[in-house]
């Protein structure tokens, strides 16, 4: 992002996730943010000139904020396995403390018809992946995590693994306790991937 957010345009991100959460991104107009925040839409277009720049904005602050977080984790001392961890824990905290990301994040076909938007999503998801083919590779080289797999193929199956767990308690209504369940995933991963 080039610029600091008004507090203004933080608003309009939240109401954003907000609306998007419960209805979807067809809930998402102008008219719906304004009603949302209690201003007018011409005042939602002193911050943005669109819904599509609303959505670039929200998009780019979730990368930054990933980044940061992953990147954290990433380049800690620990061992590759609890740097692994760390961060799919982190993935399934994150969504259970904010419901409506899953939906703005992970729904299929959200932003299939906005280009700039898949775009941005495809960055979020090659950043991910390339944070966990890192840490694979150490945990290889550590002896860690089996190597007769390509770390590329074992990033795939991580994320695809997560990405599934988050999108049926997402479909569900949110009906399970994703941490528990992700838990449990990530046993199953990490047994996966281990080197016996």
């Amino acid at each position: 992002m080039k610029k600091e957010l008004t507090d203004r345009q933080k608003e309009i991100l939240n109401a954003t996730v907000k609306l998007i959460g419960e209805g979807g991104i067809q809930a998402l107009t102008i008219k719906n943010l304004s009603h949302n925040i209690g201003v007018t839409e011409s005042a939602i277009y002193r911050h943005f000139m669109s819904r599509t720049e609303i959505l670039e904005t929200l998009l780019d602050t979730i990368k930054k904020n990933i980044t940061n977080s992953y990147a954290k984790r990433a380049q800690s001392d620990k061992i590759a396995f609890e740097r692994l961890k760390d961060i799919v824990t982190y993935q399934f905290d994150s969504f259970s403390s904010n419901p409506s990301y899953a939906i703005v994040i992970l729904s299929d076909g959200l932003y299939q018809n906005e280009p700039v938007l898949r775009e941005r999503i495809f960055s979020i998801m090659e950043f991910v992946k390339m944070i966990f083919i890192q840490i694979i590779d150490d945990g290889k080289q550590s002896g860690e995590f089996r190597d007769d797999i390509s770390s590329n193929q074992l990033a795939f199956v991580i994320m695809g693994s997560v990405r599934l767990m988050i999108n049926q308690w997402s479909l569900s209504g949110f009906n399970f306790d994703l941490r528990i369940q992700g838990a449990e995933l990530l046993k199953t991963i990490t047994t996966l991937i281990n080197n016996n």
